[in-house]
């Protein structure tokens, strides 16, 4: 019958599992602060996510500001253009919404 050998090379097998324990151990506190580490930098990215949606909002905001004022023009230049675009927008709509 053959005898257990250690990883090691020859060490006795209560010194390989307390290297085995301390690895173990080891293993355990790299983890921890690889966690650590994803978490920060998850935060990191979710708040720049965030500010370019603000800013993208912030951008959107002004365009349909921008939009609607041209609207505005375009109906005080043109209102009797405007009251037969809005009736016939409103007229494909109801025509749409009676398929059933």
């Amino acid at each position: 019958m053959s005898t257990p050998t250690s990883a090691s090379g020859g060490g006795t097998p209560k010194a390989d599992i307390d290297t085995l324990k301390s690895d173990m151990k080891a293993l355990r506190e790299d983890l921890a602060t690889l966690l650590k580490d994803t978490g920060t930098v998850a935060s990191h990215q979710a708040k720049a996510a965030a500010a370019r949606a603000k800013e993208m909002a912030g951008d959107a905001g002004e365009k349909a500001v921008e939009f609607r004022d041209a609207v505005g023009d375009k109906v005080r230049e043109h209102p009797f253009a405007a009251i037969g675009i809005a009736l016939a927008a409103g007229y494909i709509i109801a025509s749409l919404s009676n398929r059933k």
